[in-house]
C-alpha cells in the first residue's frame, strides 16, 4: 500500500518517522505541510498537529503510534531491545526534545517565511504559538541563553557518546527505533544549522552521520 508522510521539514519526530521508514527500506512520499494551511491534516485526522502517516485507507498521528504501527506491520522491527528502544523513544521526545527545540527555535523562526512561500504570517504565528505556551519573549531569551541550554544538551548528550564510543548504534551493531529517535533531534539542529553537531557535539558526529546514511 501506499505511504505517504505528512511533514514539517524542521520537526524531530517527522525526522525520527522518515528514518525509521528508511530503515525499513520502505517506499513512501512526503508531503510539505504549510504552516498556515493545515486543512489537509484536520481533514485525515480532525486535528492540526504534525507528523502524520497514511498506510493505505489509515491515517495514523503522534510518532509514537507511527513508529509503533510501522514495527507491528513491516520488518525488521526497530524495537529489538524493547524495554531499551521504547524507554529512548519517550526520553528522546520529551527531555532531551526540550532542550534541543529551545536551541533550534529561534533559528527556526527566521527560516519560517521561505519555507511557506514568504508568508511572514507563518514565523509571527510560530513565536505567538511558542509564547502562549512558554511565555512572552521566550524565543529571544532561548537566542540569548544559547551557550547555556548548549551546555545541558552536552550533559543529556553524554551519556550517548559514551555509548557509541565503544559501538556503532545506541543498543548495539544495528540502529534502532532508539538511534531514529535521538537522530531526530539532531537533524533539528542540523536543519536549522548545518554543521552544528561537528561544532557543538563532535564526539556524536560520527554517530549521527552512520545513522543519517543509513538504510
Amino acid at each position: 500500500m501506499a505511504i505517504t508522510l505528512y511533514q514539517f521539514a524542521y520537526s524531530p519526530y517527522a525526522a525520527k518517522v522518515r528514518k525509521c521508514l528508511e530503515l525499513k527500506r520502505l517506499a513512501f512520499d512526503v508531503i510539505e505541510v504549510p504552516y498556515m494551511d493545515r486543512r489537509d491534516v484536520v481533514r485525515l485526522t480532525g486535528q492540526v498537529v504534525v507528523p502524520i502517516l497514511t498506510d493505505g485507507d489509515l491515517a495514523i498521528a503522534d510518532s509514537p503510534r507511527i513508529t509503533a504501527h510501522l514495527d507491528e506491520r513491516y520488518p525488521p522491527n526497530l524495537r529489538t531491545q524493547p524495554a531499551a528502544a521504547s524507554a529512548f523513544e519517550t526520553w528522546s521526545d520529551t527531555i532531551f526534545e526540550d532542550v534541543a527545540f529551545r536551541i533550534a527555535t529561534p533559528v527556526v523562526v527566521t527560516k519560517l517565511a521561505a519555507l511557506n512561500g514568504g508568508r511572514a504570517d507563518a514565523p509571527a504565528m510560530y513565536r505567538f504559538v511558542k509564547e502562549r505556551k512558554f511565555g512572552p519573549g521566550c524565543v529571544d531569551a532561548w537566542a540569548a541563553t544559547a551557550r547555556e541550554l548548549i551546555a545541558r544538551l552536552r550533559t543529556l548528550a553524554a551519556p550517548l557518546a559514551e555509548t557509541v564510543a565503544v559501538q556503532p548504534y545506541l543498543l548495539g551493531d544495528t540502529p534502532s527505533l532508539a538511534d531514529a529517535a535521538v537522530y531526530g533531534n539532531f537533524y533539528m539542529l542540523e536543519w536549522a544549522m548545518p554543521g552544528w553537531i561537528e561544532r557543538e557535539l563532535p564526539a556524536l558526529a560520527g554517530w549521527y552521520a552512520r545513522v543519517h546514511a543509513a538504510t
